[in-house]
């Protein structure tokens, strides 16, 4: 797992006055995956909340450890799956070795501390280390990391395993002869089936020290810049990570941040300066009976009712339409007022004799896209929805339900998309990031979006 620790004496948080004192490869993943996660958790220093899957991952890394370190047996079911990939256990391995004080691994003059898994020293006579990570998993098949991801900086978990592999040819004297590295991530399934799997990337030395020098080091210049933001809207945020490995800690306080701080002007020039009508018309104009007279007043405001993420790419966002008030005289001119059409899903609901909500009472849902007001993340909803049936099933999780469950073989979307229809969010503006990566996300979109008001359902065009 690599826990990181901070260095002894009097620094003991990684930013200190707004200065980046060290760092871990931990540190380097969060940042890589989304800036301002990083920001909230090292820089503002706001706590994380607890997850099941990090506590279950703590103890059988520490069933691993004990055992490597002594022979002694102590493992439970879903750590002895994986005993067969395990080297046998012995001195000479360097089992939860701490990267040493001072460090000899530094990213762009930063030093680096941690700790990692197991270091197995039996093949350096013909050159070659192996360094292990050990990891838990809802799915192998789903997240386990391939080769190729392992051996690139460029990706999140390369990250990690090309720093563990440096910092071995750094301590050189450690390790004499050294020509290779086998970097392995070593997975330990947690639901259904207990499944194990090894995964090996095997690189030269010089990879591992190209790949350092190209991918890490321009990423801790990064940071040495970001510790100097005084507020999260100055940071860049990364939509497509909020459902990743349990769902971001810090969702609730982005939205807040994005909707407090100061709108991206360059954006918005970019977006509204096509659309803004001129504010009097061309003096050759001639004015006909088919013609429009120009009352004198300003051209009214255009308000972008949501900004894109910065990780999409560069398209016109979706935008809400605000019809213009009428006039006394527009309004007494029409004789009578347009009936508003009804939605599909009110029609469906008028046949089926069920409730509808009005459209003033309806949902507003923005779509991997930022509202310009405060707004909920839609993902604190799905999740207790998702929680209510995980309880009422006795699952772990509604995905990987056993075959003789009724959410089994996929038929959980059924089941989360009635439960949601039965227990219907409040009605207020909600934040949905993220969807693309999670199907939990997509389920509930799906529902909601039928029940969202005119103008209410903004999806970020990509």
């Amino acid at each position: 797992m690599g826990v990181s620790t901070a260095p002894e004496g009097p620094t003991r948080h990684a930013v200190e006055a707004g200065v980046l004192r060290y760092l871990s490869v931990s540190q380097l993943r969060k940042f890589a995956l989304c800036e301002r996660a990083w920001f909230f958790a090292k820089v503002l220093r706001l706590p994380e909340r607890p997850l099941k899957a990090r506590d279950l991952g703590t103890a059988v890394h520490a069933q691993l450890e004990h055992y490597l370190r002594t022979g002694e047996d102590v493992l439970g079911p879903l750590a002895a799956a994986g005993k067969h990939l395990l080297p046998a256990p012995g001195p000479d391995l360097l089992v939860e070795e701490h990267f040493g004080q001072p460090s000899p691994l530094f990213a762009d003059g930063i030093p680096l501390t941690g700790y990692i898994d197991l270091v197995n020293p039996r093949r350096l006579a013909e050159g070659v280390l192996r360094v292990t990570d050990h990891k838990t998993t809802k799915s192998i098949a789903s997240y386990a990391a391939t080769p190729e991801q392992l051996a690139s900086a460029a990706h999140d978990s390369g990250i990690q395993m090309v720093g563990y592999g440096y910092w071995a040819v750094l301590a050189a004297e450690r390790f004499p002869g050294l020509k290779r590295l086998e970097l392995e991530h070593l997975y330990f399934q947690t639901h259904g089936a207990k499944l194990t799997r090894s995964v090996v990337a095997t690189v030269s030395v010089e990879h591992v020290r190209d790949e350092w020098h190209t991918h890490v080091e321009p990423l801790a210049r990064r940071m040495r810049d970001v510790v100097r933001a005084t507020s999260p809207s100055q940071v860049k945020p990364t939509w497509s990570a909020c459902q990743k490995y349990g769902g971001c800690s810090f969702q609730a306080q982005c939205l807040n941040s994005q909707s407090q701080g100061s709108k991206p002007m360059a954006l918005m020039d970019r977006i509204l300066k096509p659309q803004t009508p001129p504010t009097q018309p061309a003096a050759s104009a001639p004015v006909t009976a088919s013609t429009p007279p120009v009352h004198a007043q300003a051209a009214p405001e255009l308000e972008l009712a949501a900004v894109l993420p910065p990780d999409a790419p560069k398209s016109n966002p979706a935008l809400a339409s605000i019809p213009a008030p009428e006039t006394p005289a527009q309004a007494a001119s029409n004789e009578a007022p347009r009936r508003k059409r009804r939605t599909k899903a009110e029609m469906e609901a008028a046949r089926a004799g069920e409730p509808t909500r009005p459209a003033e009472a309806s949902l507003s849902l923005y779509v991997d896209c930022v509202p310009n007001c405060p707004a909920e993340p839609l993902a604190g909803y799905v999740g207790r929805m998702v929680a209510k049936i995980e309880q009422e099933c006795g699952v772990v999780d509604i995905r990987v339900a056993p075959n003789d469950s009724p959410l089994a073989y996929g038929k959980w979307k059924g089941v989360l998309a009635a439960t949601i229809r039965a227990e219907l969010p409040e009605p207020g503006t909600y934040a949905a990031l993220g969807v693309a990566g999670s199907e939990l996300m997509q389920v509930a979109v799906e529902v909601l979006e039928p029940l969202c008001g005119t103008g209410h359902f903004v999806r970020g065009v990509r």
